[in-house]
């Protein structure tokens, strides 16, 4: 068993009600990483539509084939709140979040640095897995680390 490395991001209900798109910038050493958050699961039968407040970084394909029966939708599960980013260090990173809402516009924007730590998902005896931060976004719209 191994674990994704990456950063955590906890968003106030809130705040989280209001926004539609998301983005997570990590950057050390001259080098950034982009990302887009989803920050909620979604249920099943709930629609993603611009104005539903979920994040998502796939979309349904139509195939061009006049005999397949329905569109095929790429299955990807995403944790909510998760941004991967598989070679971030164990030293300080400078995160940047920013969100916005339905209209485009940017409902929150901040940075903060963290120093992401090693996963242990089979034990302290065991190699570590992947390097891991964890951020939250306060109801007062704070950035603050967990």
């Amino acid at each position: 068993m191994d674990s994704s490395a990456g950063i955590r991001v906890e968003a106030h209900p809130d705040l989280a009600s209001r926004v539609v798109g998301a983005t997570l910038t990590a950057c050390w050493d001259g080098t950034c990483r982009k990302r887009t958050l989803q920050l909620r699961q979604t249920r099943p039968d709930e629609p993603v539509t611009p104005g539903n407040p979920v994040m998502t970084t796939e979309a349904a394909t139509v195939t061009d084939d006049p005999e397949a029966a329905t569109p095929h939708v790429a299955e990807r599960f995403v944790w909510p709140g998760f941004a991967e980013v598989r070679d971030l260090p164990g030293k300080p990173v400078r995160v940047t979040l920013v969100f916005t809402n339905e209209r485009g516009a940017t409902v929150f924007d901040r940075q903060i640095t963290v120093t992401p730590q090693p996963t242990y998902p089979n034990g302290r005896k065991c190699s570590p897995g992947g390097h891991q931060a964890h951020v939250r976004v306060t109801g007062e719209g704070s950035l603050i680390p967990r």
